[in-house]
């Protein structure tokens, strides 16, 4: 729902925590804690506002007013708004929240978060999204992903988008066992499941184990040129093990055209075998996959793989021997 030309905010990647802490109810009373984990609904929309915001009271609220009449009732869709004060700090004061709350007759929670009082540094929530100032509009999907990220939104757009993805038929429930981007993101948070065993050898040692490309990528955290191996057209039965250690790691019945450049798989052969990492580098927010037996980098994972798991485990090929 975003337009491909616009860049700002962060997209595609997993939703940081809101990082607010104080917070009303639905009915204006305090409440100790809400956040993106408290949010029940599949979508998950943050609105951020200012009350010194003219946008905000212009366009902001009436668009958010639009999208929580047209879900009222439905556990599909969760609200949230949130007062991110970058500017005016003595206008947009925590007693604004409840106004605005009142004055809209948003039955939501709302937050306040008041950032660190110099004009320009942004709010909590700000910095972690990257937001570009108010009023914004933040959606996460089922997976955990943020899938918008922009100033506004096109409100009939959004409602007929939700509306369609709440009448659709269920997905297929992954299996007992099965990794999900949930599972990725807790993981990713410093929960990786215990290796099966561990292989641990110096840099001198490595470098005599492995060819010079093979070291680049998987000990130095690098990345092969798109489809710049014949593995991406390589769908023959067989399991693809780890380069460095040989600890098997996916089945190539899971493997499948991604047309990403790389080769991708849905699924690891057992939990315990990848460890996933928030990757900051580059500019953005990705999730790295490494062996959880050596910590050889094999890639990254994304939640745009196929039913029922929705994963891409997308690797460089030169991290893999197939067998």
């Amino acid at each position: 729902m975003q337009e491909d030309s616009v860049q700002a905010g962060i997209t595609g990647e997993p939703a940081p925590e809101l990082g607010v802490t104080q917070w009303i109810d639905a009915a204006g009373q305090p409440l100790a804690d809400y956040g993106l984990d408290k949010m029940r609904g599949k979508f998950k929309l943050v609105f951020c506002f200012q009350d010194a915001c003219p946008g905000c009271h212009l366009t902001g609220f009436p668009s958010l007013v639009r999208v929580v009449e047209a879900f009222r009732g439905s556990p599909f869709v969760s609200f949230a708004a949130v007062q991110t004060v970058f500017e005016d700090f003595e206008s947009n004061t925590v007693d604004r929240v409840a106004a605005n709350q009142r004055k809209y007759a948003l039955p939501i929670p709302f937050g306040h978060d008041a950032g660190a009082g110099h004009v320009g540094d942004g709010s909590v929530l700000m910095q972690r999204y990257r937001n570009g100032g108010t009023p914004w509009f933040i959606l996460v999907d089922p997976s955990g992903a943020v899938v918008y990220n922009y100033f506004r939104i096109d409100v009939e757009k959004l409602i007929a988008e939700l509306k369609r993805a709440e009448s659709a038929p269920p997905v297929p429930t992954p299996d007992a066992g099965t990794i999900t981007w949930r599972d990725v993101i807790q993981h990713a948070k410093g929960n990786n499941p215990a290796p099966p065993r561990r292989l641990e050898l110096d840099d001198a040692q490595w470098r005599q184990r492995l060819t010079p490309e093979q070291y680049r990528v998987t000990r130095q955290r690098g990345t092969e040129p798109a489809h710049s191996s014949d593995m991406c057209a390589l769908f023959e039965p067989g399991v693809y093990g780890c380069v460095c250690c040989g600890t098997e790691l996916f089945d190539a019945s899971s493997k499948f055209r991604s047309k990403s450049g790389w080769p991708s798989f849905r699924q690891a052969l057992a939990p315990g075998l990848i460890a996933h990492h928030y990757d900051s580098s580059h500019g953005m927010t990705r999730i790295e996959t490494t062996c959880n037996v050596c910590d050889a980098h094999l890639g990254h994972v994304f939640p745009d793989g196929p039913a029922p798991s929705g994963l891409r485990y997308c690797m460089n090929a030169v991290a893999l021997v197939k067998s």
